[in-house]
Order: C-alpha cells, then structure tokens, then sequence
C-alpha cells in the first residue's frame, strides 16, 4: 500500500506541476503540499523532494529558480503561451467550426498551458459575437472526408445552396458523388477540393454544407484526369492560383500596378513572378499564372484603377464588363 499511495502522490505532484506552475509562478514544496492536501494526500517536504528528483530521472524537466520566488516549475515540452494564442485566434476565426465546438476547443487549447497562462488567454476569447456555423456534426464531416481522402475512396453527400423563396432563403440539398482530393481552408472557412463524377473539372465545396456524407467502397477518379498534377495534389501550389474558391482555366496574367500595391501583390502571387519597373515611375509590371475566374476578377477590382490588365484579353474583356454592370447599376 505504501508504494501505491507513493505512485499516486507522485502523479499528482507531477499534475500539479503541469496545472499550477510555469515561469512566472514557481511552485514551493509548501505550495505542492497544501494542494496536495486538497485531494487528501499527505506529504512531507521531504517526500516532495524525493519525487521531484524521480521525475527529474524519467525525463520531466524540473526547473528550479528562485525568482520570482523560490521553488520549480515544469519547463513546458508542448506549446509555448504565444502558439496557444496563434491556435485560439485560428479557431475563433474559424467560420466552419460551429459556436459550441468552438468553445469546447478553445477550453482544450487553455489546457495545453498553466492555470495561470490560461487566465491571461480569457481576456482574448471571444466567440459569442461572431459569424459560426450552424452544422454540429462538422467534425464527423471533416473525420470522413480525411479517411476518403488517405484511402482513395469517393463519398456520397447531400450538400446545401441556397435558394431565395419570396424574401428568405432556404436551403436546398443536391444528392452529389465526389472524388475527394484535399480540404483547404480559405477566407475563414473550410473546402473539400474535388471532383463531382458528373463533370471533368475540380469543385469547391464548403465542408460545413456538407449535410450528410458516407464513405463508398468505390476507388475515387485519379485527380490527373481532372487536374493539372499527375504525380500528387498539390495543395500549396493550387491555394495559390485559385482566388475566392473559384475555379477556371490556368492561364498567364499580365498587370500593370500602382507601386504601393507591391506587398499585395507578393502576398497573393508568392511564386513564379516576374517583374518589370521603370526608375522613375510609379508603376510596375508582372507576369504570374493565376486561374481565370470571377473571384480573380473581383479581386482585381476591389483595387479600382490602381491594377490594370495588360493579357490575357480575356480577363480584360471580364473586368471591363464587370465595370460597364456596376456603371449601368449606378447610373440613376
């Protein structure tokens, strides 16, 4: 009995360290002994020292400092204060990821740091007054999705679009068979890139439409049928040409661009630039390939005259109709 009650004691000196110690707020053996006492364990100093030392020789890295005070702390092996702050911020801004399972996460993440971290991380939650989805069974969807994807296997889903009755909108489900190739997460929310089994092109489908989904037994369509990537689906390098989720042909793109739109530019063509500029003038041009699509037209007009399209004639012809609608749209 005295080695289990010693096996347990250590536990939760052990789980006290993790929850209650960190830099900043080092944890006597007269601290560890009055929480010890909380669960109606007893211990000397002595004993605390004694399992100090054993979690120090099975690898626990136990910092002794005496500052702010004395005492130790457990140098953290897991996520430092400011990644859990990156990781909260993700999922708070995470349209995809509905408002309970949003809350339920954050709590997770708090717990990947001391008490006392976690408590200056409240200060920064805020959940309730943002735009989240509806659908609960959002992480079934995404568990399903990754299986299809890692086995090859296509997947039969009901997905929601929106249609207008009279003056609200309603959701409509389409029964569709998909080949799944990857799961992006663009402008807060969460795409499966696929291929729809009744077409030859890749989709986009918003993971939190997705209503119901089951995984078939058939082998999905290779993406090289539909896709430019033969040997694997390249996520980083499709994210890159593909503006607002929407598809279209790849093409070459030339613009003219005002000179404080540079880091703009770099930002959203990261790769494959070429840059022309003239000393002297405000103005610069490059060359990129980007898919051609409404999205990429309705990115370059939210920079009104400051970005100009030299080619492809195509895309100039899309932007100048664009233009001439909205012209018409506000001629009154």
């Amino acid at each position: 009995m005295a080695n289990d009650s010693s096996r347990i004691r250590l536990l939760k000196v052990l789980e006290i360290l993790k929850t209650y110690s960190d830099r900043d707020h080092p944890l006597s053996a007269s601290d560890i002994i009055e929480k010890l006492a909380k669960y109606d364990i007893e211990a000397e100093r002595k004993a605390i020292y004694r399992d100090i030392e054993a979690l120090e020789e099975s690898g626990v890295e136990v910092v002794r400092t005496g500052t702010p005070k004395k005492g130790c702390y457990i140098e953290s092996d897991g996520f430092q204060l400011p990644e859990v702050c990156l990781l909260i911020d993700a999922v708070q801004s995470a349209g995809f990821v509905p408002k309970k399972s949003s809350k339920q996460l954050v709590e997770k993440l708090q717990g990947l740091v001391s008490c006392h971290q976690a408590g200056e991380l409240r200060d920064r939650i805020c959940i309730e007054n943002r735009s989240k989805s509806g659908n609960e069974a959002v992480y079934d969807t995404i568990s399903v999705l990754n299986t299809a994807i890692i086995t090859h296997r296509k997947v039969k889903i009901k997905y929601a679009k929106n249609q207008l009755v009279g003056t609200k909108l309603k959701a409509v489900y389409k029964d569709m068979v998909i080949n799944p190739y990857a799961l992006m997460w663009e402008s807060d929310h969460y795409y499966l890139i696929g291929n729809n089994q009744k077409y030859d092109n890749l989709t986009h489908l918003r993971v939190d439409r997705i209503a119901e989904i089951s995984l078939t037994k058939e082998m999905s369509r290779h993406f090289s049928e539909v896709s430019e990537y033969s040997q694997r689906f390249d996520i980083a390098d499709y994210s890159k040409k593909t503006f607002n989720m929407f598809g279209g042909e790849k093409c070459r793109i030339d613009l003219e661009c005002k000179l404080h739109l540079l880091d703009q530019i770099t930002d959203k063509f990261t790769d494959n630039l070429f840059f022309r500029h003239f000393d002297g003038e405000d103005t610069f041009r490059f060359s990129a390939d980007a898919l051609i699509s409404d999205g990429l037209v309705g990115w370059l007009m939210q920079f009104g005259g400051d970005i100009k399209v030299l080619s492809p004639e195509t895309l100039k012809q899309s932007v100048r109709e664009r233009a001439e609608t909205l012209a018409n749209i506000y001629k009154d």
